[in-house]
């Protein structure tokens, strides 16, 4: 029996944003959503939604930070739809930073170019006070660890994989995201709803909204499992 569960958060008002993220606060928008016309008054119901490619759950593609990367309408649709394995770490505190040898104690092997999905417990704090600002973050050797795997999409219940409190740490950060992207694979976060999936297996659909021209976009993202 096929067994469904969603893994995106729903675009709200006050939503969690990286404008919070120093620097940010003049780029980055919240999620507007307006009412343009009702029933009572139009005879139909239509609204506009206004967000960043980064808002909510998304997908991003290497042109989010490399010049020459690709855009996210550059792949096709199977390319967002993989097997998938799960590594369930034990939960994960406030600046928490996630190593190698963690990865490696909970580590379940994927074969090259399928769905690598990293459960932190992080999910839970989705537009909680300090979702953003407190995540886990990854270390480089952690980073270094995952590329060996060569996933084909890599998806994480964090909202940043370098989170903005190690930025002074020069041993913890660099580049990260870049080694990513450069080979090509595709980000998916964050994720919310991973301690609903029973299997540690399944099939990931990760479906951006299909945007010209942007180097990512909001997804709706669910996987797909025997039980």
């Amino acid at each position: 029996m096929r067994h469904f569960v969603e893994l995106s958060g729903t675009l709200q008002k006050r939503l969690w944003g990286y404008y919070s993220l120093p620097g940010l606060e003049g780029i980055i928008p919240n999620v507007e959503i307006e009412t343009l016309a009702t029933v009572e008054q139009d005879g139909f119901f239509a609204s506009k939604v206004s967000f960043s490619t980064i808002s909510g759950t998304y997908v991003e593609a290497g042109s989010h930070i490399l010049p020459h990367g690709r855009l996210l309408d550059s792949y096709s649709l199977p390319d967002f739809i993989k097997p998938c394995t799960i590594i369930r770490l034990p939960r994960q505190k406030p600046h928490s930073v996630i190593r190698r040898e963690l990865l490696e104690k909970y580590a379940v092997q994927i074969k090259p170019g399928e769905a690598l999905v990293i459960d932190t417990g992080w999910g839970a704090m989705w537009n909680e006070e300090g979702y953003v600002l407190t995540c886990p973050t990854y270390a480089n050797d952690a980073i270094a660890w995952i590329l060996e795997q060569k996933p084909g999409i890599l998806g994480v219940d964090v909202p940043c994989i370098e989170a903005s409190w190690s930025e002074d740490n020069e041993q913890e950060k660099g580049g990260l995201l870049g080694e990513l992207f450069e080979n090509e694979s595709l980000l998916v976060a964050p994720l919310i709803n991973l301690n609903k999936v029973i299997a540690s297996t399944g099939t990931l659909y990760c479906i951006p909204v299909p945007v010209e021209g942007t180097s990512g976009a909001p997804a709706r993202v669910f996987i797909e499992t025997e039980k």
